[in-house]
C-alpha cells in the first residue's frame, strides 16, 4: 500500500470519529476543524479559527484572491476566510470522504460558487496560479516536504504568499524524545516531519522569500505530562492487542496526539507558522 493510500484510509477512519461529534454537536456541521484549538493572543476564547487570523495577518492578498488549501479536511478554513477574503478557494485532500462532505456543506451555505474541494496530492500538478497558498498541518504527512515546497511553490502567482502551519522538531534531540518522536511520526503517519531549518531551506529553495515566522507553542491548549503519560500507556497497550487483529487506528492516533503533547510539553517540538513570497514580475 502506497504512503498516500495509507493516509486516505487513514483519514476514512478519523472520518468517523468526526462524524461521531458531529451528530453530538447542536450545529450538526460537516465542516468540522481538523486542527487544533489555540488560545487567542487578544483575549477570544481558544478555537481552532485563531490560526486563520493569524494567517490573514501574515500576508497582503489582492482582491478576489485565488486561494488553495494544500490539505483542506472537511474545509473549515475554507469555509471560515473565503468571506473575509472574497475571491475564489480550491480545497484539495487524499481523502474523498472529506471531499464529499466539504462539497456537501458548500452547496448547503450557498457557497458552491466560490469554493471547490478535490481529491488531489499537494505534490501532483495544479490549477493554478495562487495567490495564496496555506498548508496547516498538513505537509507534516510529506514523504518528501522540500519537493511538496516546491511544487506549491511553482503553482504560485507573482507577488503570491505560501503559508505554511505545522509542528516542527528541535535540531539535537535527546535519546528519550528522539524515541517519542519517532512514535508521534508513527502514529500520526507523518514520514520525515523536517525540524525548522530543514523547513527555511526548502521555502528559500523553492525560490521564495522568507517574510515571517512565528512560534505558537504558547498558544497550544496542553494537558498534565504525568497525566498524559498514564492515558498514552493506556491507549498504548489497547493498540497492541487491537492491531493484531487489524484495528487500533482510533488508539493509534491517539497514542500519537499524547505524544505530540508531550514533546510539546518538553520543547522538543515547536508549533510553527513561516509566511513567505514569490516575487513579483517587475517590468
Amino acid at each position: 500500500m502506497s504512503h498516500a493510500s495509507r493516509i486516505a484510509r487513514y483519514y476514512a477512519f478519523l472520518d468517523r470519529l468526526t462524524q461521531l461529534n458531529v451528530m453530538r454537536s447542536e450545529s450538526g456541521s460537516q465542516a468540522q476543524p481538523i486542527h487544533r484549538a489555540l488560545r487567542d493572543p487578544e483575549g477570544g476564547p481558544p478555537s481552532p479559527a485563531v490560526i486563520h487570523r493569524l494567517i490573514l495577518d501574515s500576508v497582503a492578498l489582492p482582491e478576489a484572491p485565488r486561494v488553495l488549501d494544500a490539505g483542506c479536511g472537511y474545509g473549515a478554513s475554507a469555509f471560515d476566510l473565503q468571506p473575509r477574503t472574497g475571491g475564489t478557494w480550491l480545497g484539495i485532500t487524499l481523502s474523498p470522504i472529506q471531499v464529499q462532505r466539504a462539497t456537501t456543506e458548500a452547496e448547503r451555505r450557498g457557497m458552491a460558487n466560490h469554493l471547490r474541494f478535490a481529491v488531489q496530492s499537494y505534490d501532483a500538478p495544479l490549477p493554478g496560479p495562487f495567490d495564496l497558498v496555506i498548508a496547516i498541518e498538513s505537509l507534516i504527512h510529506s514523504t518528501n516536504p522540500a519537493a511538496s515546497i516546491a511544487n506549491l511553490a511553482a503553482h504560485l502567482a507573482p507577488g503570491g504568499h505560501l503559508v505554511v502551519v505545522d509542528d516542527m522538531p528541535e535540531p539535537g534531540l535527546s535519546a528519550e524524545d528522539t524515541a517519542d518522536l519517532e512514535l508521534f511520526k508513527r502514529m500520526w503517519r507523518c514520514p520525515v516531519a523536517p525540524p525548522a531549518p530543514d523547513w527555511r531551506a526548502a521555502i528559500t529553495g523553492a525560490g521564495l522569500t522568507l517574510t515571517g515566522e512565528q512560534d505558537l507553542t504558547p498558544l497550544i491548549l496542553l494537558g498534565n505530562p504525568e497525566d498524559l503519560r498514564a492515558i498514552r500507556a493506556r491507549q498504548q497497550r489497547r493498540a497492541f492487542w487491537l492491531g493484531l487483529i487489524g484495528q487500533g487506528l482510533r488508539e493509534q492516533a491517539e497514542v500519537g496526539g499524547r505524544t505530540l503533547e508531550l514533546l510539546h510539553l518538553g520543547g522538543a517540538v515547536r508549533y510553527r507558522l513561516m509566511a513567505a513570497r514569490k516575487e513579483a514580475v517587475l517590468f
